[in-house]
């Protein structure tokens, strides 16, 4: 690594602003298509490059380096707004909203559509992925388990309110030329379109090869975003996967602890085909119409690591500009996400998923994604999102109690093989032994757990189950 430790300040006052806006029109820029004003002041928000040798708490240890952190305004902000970013064309701002307050993005130009994701927090009225109470509806940093929604939000919404706890977001734009570019190449547009304040750090890698993974498996490294105070509050990264890879390598974050555990969501950007999306699987379900693995055609012994398990595994489709609700077990009495034994949340094994059944395209095209990972008091579902009516399966749920129940609880549940493995999978598993038990039998699916499933409901599916 080369780069020096770095920090900036960056500032544009009213003044500056004007100047600039005189210019776009000049120019023959809308002024619509301005970014959102940086910030200064009380609400300054501070960017600097990760430090050499600098380890940094919530960062993932596959991409450890040249991360840019954003750290937040002080309590008395009312709102603080960061540099953009524009990663494969699509704009990234973070801001910072307080209790009861309102962000007033600039107006959108034509060809432009807007999105967020909360990071923690509520917003009022922004869209309907949340709950409708109060006369009102909020909208949560979780949408309903186990499906894709939306985080487009429609033009005609001028304003972003907070609710009673206040808001961070990652405010985005994106174009409508953007979107319907398909991208098929990491060395040209859309995928290296990408500018901001250090963002000479933003450079697309390969994954290691000791992964096991397709060659055409790339990642970016992130942005930390940090509490005032230098405390975690959520990381974000970006990655591609090319079509002819069929899935990334199935995983269920079973060596993170308190220290590192996040609840991780996932929005698609640029798509493959029409299925592309998550596929996971479903605790205390047995599929019936199982069958074998056909023969892995890319080379790489990836694509159907760990597809031959018992239970039902699903996929679940996301289009350009949408994400997948918790993945993760939920405590059905509390919301927040179970733990597993360390202090990790309890997920099922889970992955991207680009394969169809159609013809692939020409020329191939790339699954590009970005990643939030939050930390696990700041992902809890609210109780009305959650449903346990028998025979209707929503999320995963595994109480707290239910793993410190359980014989043995000092050593996590174990998933795949380590990447060094032989099998070529991708797994978070390097320290587990290959005797520890699996975790559907270690952390005691089904015990107390009520069934969710009946044969009706789920025929719709096309599985055969058994409870």
């Amino acid at each position: 690594r080369q780069h020096p430790a770095a920090s900036i300040m960056l500032v544009t006052t009213s003044s500056m602003k004007s100047l600039i806006v005189v210019l776009a029109i000049a120019m023959g820029i809308s002024e619509s298509s301005a970014a959102p004003a940086v910030t200064v002041g009380d609400c300054a928000i501070d960017v600097r490059l990760q430090d050499v040798n600098e380890t940094l708490v919530g960062v993932a240890p596959w991409h450890p380096d040249n991360n840019i952190v954003v750290k937040l305004a002080g309590s008395d902000c009312s709102v603080g707004v960061s540099p953009t970013w524009t990663i494969a064309g699509w704009e990234n701002t973070i801001v910072q909203i307080a209790p009861n307050t309102v962000f007033t993005p600039p107006s959108l130009a034509d060809n432009e559509r807007q999105l967020f994701k909360l990071m923690r927090g509520t917003l009022i009225d922004v869209n309907l992925n949340g709950i409708f109470h109060n006369d009102r509806w909020e909208t949560y940093t979780v949408t309903p388990a186990n499906r894709a929604a939306s985080m487009f939000v429609d033009s005609s919404v001028a304003d972003f309110a907070a609710g009673a706890e206040g808001a961070v977001i990652v405010y985005m734009k994106v174009t409508t030329e953007i979107l319907d570019t398909p991208a098929t190449d990491m060395t040209a547009a859309p995928v290296t379109t990408i500018s901001g304040p250090l963002s000479e750090n933003l450079v697309w890698t390969r994954t290691p090869a000791e992964w096991g993974a397709h060659p055409e498996f790339w990642n970016l490294a992130g942005i930390l975003m940090q509490e005032n105070d230098g405390s975690r509050l959520a990381h974000m990264q970006w990655w591609t996967f090319r079509e002819d890879g069929n899935a990334d390598g199935y995983h269920d974050h079973t060596d993170l602890t308190d220290e590192n555990a996040f609840g991780e969501m996932h929005m698609t950007m640029f798509v493959p085909n029409g299925v592309t999306g998550m596929q996971t699987t479903l605790p205390n379900t047995k599929n019936l119409n199982f069958k074998p693995n056909p023969e892995d055609t890319t080379g790489t012994g990836n694509s159907y690591a760990k597809n031959d398990q018992p239970e039902i595994q699903i996929a679940i489709p996301m289009p350009p500009g949408h994400a997948h609700g918790p993945l993760w077990s939920v405590d059905p009495a509390t919301g927040e996400a179970a733990r597993i034994c360390k202090g990790g949340i309890q997920y099922p094994f889970h992955r991207m998923l680009v394969k169809s059944n159609g013809a692939a395209n020409t020329p191939l095209r790339y699954l590009l994604w970005v990643a939030w990972e939050h930390l696990p008091e700041d992902v809890v579902v609210p109780l009305e999102m959650i449903t346990e009516w028998p025979n209707a399966y929503l999320q995963s749920t595994m109480t707290k109690a239910q793993c410190d129940a359980d014989a043995g609880t000092t050593s996590p549940p174990v998933a795949a093989p380590a990447p060094d493995g032989g099998d070529g999978t991708t797994t978070d598993n390097d320290d587990v032994p290959e005797d520890v038990p699996s975790a559907s039998g270690r952390l005691g699916f089904g015990r107390s757990i009520v069934p969710f499933m009946a044969t009706t409901l789920l025929t719709v599916f096309g599985f055969g189950w058994n409870i």
